[in-house]
């Protein structure tokens, strides 16, 4: 069985590490990526995507690079303390507390959100439903609170929001948008 990877968009969206700089460290080669499949799409693997959420965690006055960071995690990404010299200790375990339960999630995307053509054009949506995980983030952004969601669609529980929203988000729409942008400008 492969190993698990992830694109930059899915590690910005779990980690909450910006964009930007998770392709900045794979273009400086700070952090190692594979190219996989036919598009040769840039791939990281769990310790990347962890070094990046541990670096996101620590405070601003903790200036470490990716690459530091990487080699840290690289020899046990499951290590519950990271030592930097001989005073400081990051409690990793605390730190990536919340990642690791956002990974959680995400690999269970692959179970809950299901692409059919036949549904909603192939649009991403929670299985056994016609509720597009878009939508589910859409009202998340606009200031819908998880319990007005459910009140909605009982069907639907509190993890199943959090995978919805966060495939939604490490798997954004691409193209044009359909329809007029600006809906005043005619």
């Amino acid at each position: 069985m492969p190993l698990p990877s992830y694109s930059p968009q899915e590690t910005a969206a779990i980690t909450g590490a910006p964009l930007a700089a998770i392709q900045r460290a794979i273009t400086r080669q700070a952090i190692p990526a594979r190219a996989m499949g036919k598009t040769g799409r840039r791939q990281l693997n769990e310790t990347a995507l962890l070094a990046f959420a541990l670096l996101e965690a620590l405070p601003a006055e903790v200036r470490l690079s990716p690459a530091t960071v990487y080699n840290l995690l690289r020899e046990d990404p499951q290590r519950r303390d990271v030592v930097l010299g001989e005073v400081v200790r990051i409690d990793a375990a605390k730190a990536l507390e919340g990642t690791r339960r956002r990974l959680a999630l995400y690999d269970r995307a692959a179970d809950i959100i299901v692409k059919d053509p036949a549904i909603l054009g192939g649009a991403p949506v929670i299985k056994g439903t016609r509720i597009t995980a878009q939508s589910i983030l859409g009202r998340l952004e606009a200031g819908d609170d998880a319990d007005s969601i459910l009140e909605d669609y009982p069907a639907l529980d509190r993890d199943t929001l959090e995978v919805a929203a966060l495939y939604a988000k490490a798997n954004p729409l691409r193209g044009r948008p359909s329809g007029k942008l600006w809906p005043r400008a005619s």
